[in-house]
């Protein structure tokens, strides 16, 4: 039921263990979506203000919510003499929720080429299915299967 919440839900959403001042909320919604961690929380001082309780509310379920991020050891950095590459390189295979709410997906031609292409394919069985339906073959077979 809870995986999810320790997945970090798929889009690498943890609560921070470096940038962390009460529970690590700010710090894991700055670091997921590649913002200041200092203008998260004036962000939601402000969300506090305009609304009260409910940014209050929402905090502490988003501490319930979210797990702590996963320890990485320095060693596996160290192995793949990468450092913060390895990091980059993780980050860019699995899309934060910045990447995934401003990805509008292919261009409208390359949606075209794929759809002409599924249906060149298609087409392609329809015609082998149409041969064989009409062979001569297929007609024997069905009139060796009737007696």
């Amino acid at each position: 039921m809870f995986t999810a919440k320790y997945r970090g839900y798929d889009i690498d959403l943890y609560r921070s263990t470096g940038k962390r001042w009460i529970a690590g909320v700010c710090g894991g919604i700055a670091e997921n979506m590649q913002w200041s961690a200092t203008g998260v929380r004036i962000g939601t001082i402000l969300l506090f203000m305009f609304t009260g309780a409910f940014a209050v509310l929402v905090y502490i379920a988003a501490v319930f919510l979210l797990s702590s991020r996963p320890y990485e050891s320095k060693t596996h950095k160290e192995n793949t003499h990468e450092g913060n590459f390895a990091s980059h390189a993780y980050s860019e295979q699995k899309p934060n929720l910045k990447q995934k709410m401003f990805d509008y997906g292919a261009s409208a031609s390359n949606r075209i080429e794929e759809i002409r292409a599924r249906m060149a394919k298609v087409d392609k069985r329809i015609r082998a299915m149409e041969e064989h339906v009409t062979s001569r073959k297929f007609h024997f077979d069905r009139e060796m299967r009737r007696s």
